[in-house]
């Protein structure tokens, strides 16, 4: 998957095309200054990675069926994340969606 179809999959969440749950409701992302939290949106699962309390980057997206795909991936393949390709707009509400998700 490249970032530009992880973006894709983004901007589901983000249009509420798909809900966005927690993997571990143990380890929110409103409790999270630095590291991964890992959710579930649809078929996908998505890994993101906090720092300083707020979105840094897409960790991996592991699509159902499909292979996972990496930050370290994308940036050595395409010099980019998939949540770098969003826009400031997309990317206030993702997160907004990360913090609601339960």
């Amino acid at each position: 998957m490249t970032a530009a179809e992880a973006a894709a999959v983004l901007r589901e969440v983000v249009d509420g095309r798909r809900a966005l749950r927690l993997t571990d409701a143990r380890r929110p992302w409103i409790g999270t200054a630095v590291g991964e939290v890992a959710f579930v949106a649809g078929d996908c699962e998505l890994v993101f990675f906090a720092d300083s309390a707020s979105l840094d980057h897409l960790a991996s997206i592991t699509p159902a069926g499909g292979a996972r795909r990496t930050f370290e991936q994308w940036f050595a393949s395409e010099g980019t994340n998939p949540v770098d390709l969003l826009d400031e707009g997309e990317r206030g509400e993702l997160e907004q969606r990360l913090y609601e998700a339960t």
